[in-house]
């Protein structure tokens, strides 16, 4: 009986060791304003996701990356897939700024999205998905095409300056009838389409093409760019 026993306390004590090292507990270094901020992140293509436990209920808001000046905080997330993303699927307002990412699965329950200054190039958006995205920030990737973010039709605010964009098809944005401001700035566009009619965005405020390669411009009728502050410093020369 005492062989059983202790036996039985071995295998109790396996099973222990083996949860502790399958999971790997993710813990916010600092939390401010309600932000969870997480550094010392790495995730690479290699990386087992599955494991990764994240902090719990009390936080809708995460930011992943070097926020403070402290010394060897920077994170690494090569890939968002969305097997990451279900580790935290309370969040609400994410932010992964200069983690060397460079793809991208669109999480669908996420209002707020920044992910700017990375390196994507590869975004993923699943066309069965219903996106609750307000606010996305892209502000200095790699990205090259637009195919896709029409599945993002709750979109109020867009920032997809600097970036590799070369030309824009309007008709993307007619699937987003509250977008409100659209940043192109600083691309290589040099020439924005709308298909096959005039676009008529009516919560639009302001669309930024400015230094871009402009050579043509056909989205808008004249009466509707008279009430779009419509900012192309640097392209209409070429008009």
């Amino acid at each position: 009986m005492a062989s059983y026993g202790v036996l039985t306390l071995m295998i109790v004590a396996s099973l222990c060791v083996f949860v502790q090292g399958r999971y790997s507990h993710v813990s916010c270094q600092v939390v401010e304003n309600k932000w969870c901020t997480v550094q010392r992140l790495r995730i690479t293509a290699r990386t087992d996701v599955r494991g990764l436990v994240f902090p719990d209920d009390r936080y809708e808001k995460i930011r992943i990356g070097q926020f403070y000046d402290f010394v060897n905080t920077d994170s690494t997330i090569v890939i968002f897939s969305g097997e990451l993303f279900y580790r935290m699927r309370r969040v609400r307002y994410l932010q992964m700024n200069g983690v060397r990412m460079v793809g991208l699965d669109m999480p669908d329950t996420v209002i707020e999205l920044d992910v700017a200054d990375n390196w994507l190039s590869r975004v993923y958006i699943d066309p069965d998905k219903s996106y609750t995205l307000r606010k996305l920030i892209m502000r200095n990737n790699l990205l090259t095409s637009i195919n896709g973010f029409n599945y993002l039709n709750m979109l109020e605010e867009l920032d997809l300056s600097d970036n590799m964009l070369h030309t824009v098809n309007f008709d993307v944005f007619s699937f987003m009838p509250y977008i409100r401001l659209i940043n192109l700035a600083r691309n290589r566009i040099f020439s924005t389409t709308a298909g096959n009619g005039v676009i008529s965005l009516g919560f639009l405020e302001q669309a930024n093409l400015a230094e871009n390669m402009l050579t043509k411009l056909d989205v808008w009728s004249n009466k509707f760019l008279s009430a779009v502050m419509l900012v192309t410093k640097y392209d209409t020369k070429h008009y």
